[in-house]
């Protein structure tokens, strides 16, 4: 499945939701939060075929020295609701559907083409990064992304290991 299948069945996904999808990636956020100015950029962003394309977010926030560049979590999560939920997933589909674990990845199989597409559309230097901070911020971009994946398709099995103390300390 290429980018531009995948951003179409985003798309078309989102067609059918318009309404109500920044209210429904939004609800669970302190009103206070940027979510609904974030996801509202996303949603005109996707209208406009760039469903691949989440923003960037420096951190630590406060700071005049911000090295690291993760994407806006509110806008990756607004991603994967209309990937999850698209015609590309194929999970969703009938005829795919039993033979996503013997794919190559497992159950991860599937969000392969998604997490490749955004990453190569998301990932942009900056300017004033080294080469170091640049890597770093790949790397935890990348880690950010494989770990939002984990926590949807194997949501029971985090939901475990998340309440071990060693996990949360």
């Amino acid at each position: 499945m290429t980018a531009r299948e995948i951003s179409h069945d985003m798309r078309n996904y989102l067609m059918s939701v318009r309404e109500g999808f920044v209210d429904e990636i939004c609800m669970q956020v302190p009103q206070d939060a940027k979510c609904a100015e974030a996801v509202s950029a996303y949603v005109s962003r996707c209208m406009s075929y760039g469903c691949l394309k989440v923003d960037s977010v420096r951190y630590p926030m406060d700071a005049e020295y911000q090295p690291l560049v993760l994407p806006n979590p509110y806008q990756l999560d607004a991603a994967f609701t209309l990937f999850r939920n698209s015609e590309s997933n194929p999970s969703k589909n009938v005829i795919k559907r039993p033979w996503m674990r013997f794919r190559n990845g497992g159950s991860h199989g599937d969000y392969h083409n998604f997490l490749v597409s955004l990453i190569s559309v998301s990932i942009i230097r900056e300017p004033d990064a080294t080469d170091v901070e640049y890597l770093v911020s790949k790397l935890l971009f990348m880690a950010t992304l494989y770990y939002k994946t984990y926590l949807i398709v194997d949501a029971t099995k985090a939901k475990i290991f998340n309440k071990l103390s060693f996990a949360t300390h």
